[in-house]
């Protein structure tokens, strides 16, 4: 199991803040309450990117010798952190297929 390097950690933070930051700026100020997607999209990523953190956090703490830390509670947050990862990817994945189906439609 692979753990996120703090670095990968630190560019996996700063790219969801800018997504987050874009994606709001992009909306019509009457739109910023009522985007429902945007909202859990924006969710998901935010939660995506804790687990990353919080499972790097763990990481060091074992290596540490910190007594709050153990084996079992790292491998769950690894296993957390991935599977969320692989669900951004996945949706990522699927909203890039219907821009490419829809540009793709004769009109």
């Amino acid at each position: 199991m692979n753990t996120l390097s703090p670095l990968a950690s630190g560019v996996l933070s700063e790219a969801v803040s800018s997504a987050l930051k874009s994606a709001n700026a992009a909306l019509p100020s009457s739109q910023k309450s009522g985007s429902a997607f945007a909202q859990v999209l924006a969710k998901t990523l935010e939660s995506a990117s804790t687990a990353a953190e919080r499972s790097n956090q763990i990481g060091l703490d074992l290596q540490m010798g910190k007594a709050n830390a153990s084996v079992e509670e790292l491998a769950i947050a690894m296993n957390t952190s991935s599977l969320q990862f692989t669900a951004v990817l996945q949706t990522r994945n699927k909203l890039l297929q219907a821009y490419t189906d829809l540009m793709n439609m004769p009109v």
